[in-house]
């Protein structure tokens, strides 16, 4: 009896707040308010449901993927409409504040204002998250001696050399032919961090902050997508006709090491990579949003972008972006 009035107590709520929020859709009012209360029903799934079925994750996450693709000789091709880059940028990136943040431990972060289980996925996933932000940031200290070293003598050393044809080949850059300080300014437009409000936002949209079974089963937290049988698993709602897989790893690390390779080398990704570039010169990470807004290309829905903020906004995740975003030494 006791567990009939939980459920239908549950049902009632859950009943009452999606009537609300299909009203305010409705009435085109802010949408907004829509995706809060939309998180509302999430955590209730995330707290009282014991088991997450992939119909019931999906539905409420979705799998994303970049849209419009199509397979061409083995190749993945997106299409993708180029837009300029906003002109504006620079003069909207120094409106921001400055904000110089040094390393903490995820465990000495207040985060009892999230639910038991968002609070858990953060404490998992943002350890990893950093670390990877910290080796490429120790990546781009190497970069940048190579480059100074290039510029007064016009030459490097054999384990120079070594280390930069070793690193142009993981970002697939050409080497051949051409000039290796060409090669270190390249390296440092894909070599560099991505913040961690957005990183965790986007792996708590696309794996339901963990519960998918795509990351239960397989460690995938992103959605990213494959055509390769050995390396992937397919989707239980998978339209007819397609042929992709959701990209599996090994360990949670490798997935998170995959979603950064992806958003620093894809051109679908560019404009991303340009924000962030001129966030780098200003040395000014502080306006998140920009680097969010470059994001739309990463998922079908046209409100991705909106979600994205808004799961950033809701669960203060600008707040664990928590270690120093300069590459220079203090």
């Amino acid at each position: 009896m006791r567990k009939f009035f939980t459920f239908t107590f549950f049902l009632i709520i859950i009943t009452s707040i999606t009537a609300v929020a299909f009203e305010y859709k409705k009435l085109d009012k802010n949408i907004n308010i829509v995706y809060e209360l939309k998180s509302i029903i999430d955590d209730y799934f995330l707290n009282y449901c014991q088991t997450y079925d992939s119909y019931t994750v999906n539905r409420l996450y979705s799998q994303k993927k970049i849209h419009d693709n199509q397979k061409i000789n083995n190749k993945l091709i997106v299409s993708i409409k180029k837009k300029p880059l906003n002109p504006n940028l620079i003069k909207l990136i120094n409106k921001e504040l400055i904000i110089k943040l040094s390393n903490q431990s995820a465990n000495e972060i207040d985060l009892d204002y999230l639910s038991d289980a968002k609070k858990e996925f953060v404490k998992t996933l943002l350890p990893l998250i950093s670390y990877e932000n910290n080796r490429i940031l120790l990546e781009r200290l190497k970069l940048k001696s190579i480059k100074d070293f290039l510029i007064n003598f016009n030459s490097l050393p054999k384990s120079e050399i070594i280390f930069l044809e070793k690193i142009a080949k993981r970002y697939k850059l050409k080497t051949k032919s051409v000039h290796k300080l060409d090669i270190v300014n390249e390296l440092l437009d894909l070599v560099d961090i991505i913040p961690n409000s957005i990183v965790l936002a986007q792996a708590a949209n696309e794996s339901g902050w963990g519960t998918s079974r795509f990351a239960k089963e397989y460690n995938a937290l992103f959605g990213e997508y494959t055509y390769d049988f050995y390396s992937g698993v397919v989707p239980l709602l998978r339209e007819e006709g397609e042929k992709h897989l959701v990209k599996a790893f090994e360990s949670v690390d490798k997935s998170v090491q995959s979603y950064f390779y992806n958003l620093n080398t894809h051109y679908a990704y560019k404009d991303f990579r340009e924000v962030r570039k001129v966030m780098r010169e200003n040395n000014n990470f502080s306006n998140i949003k920009l680097l969010v807004k470059e994001l739309d290309t990463y998922a079908v829905d046209e409100n991705y972008i909106n979600i994205i903020n808004l799961i950033i906004n809701i669960n203060k995740l600008n707040k664990l972006n928590n270690f120093s975003y300069s590459d220079t030494k203090s």
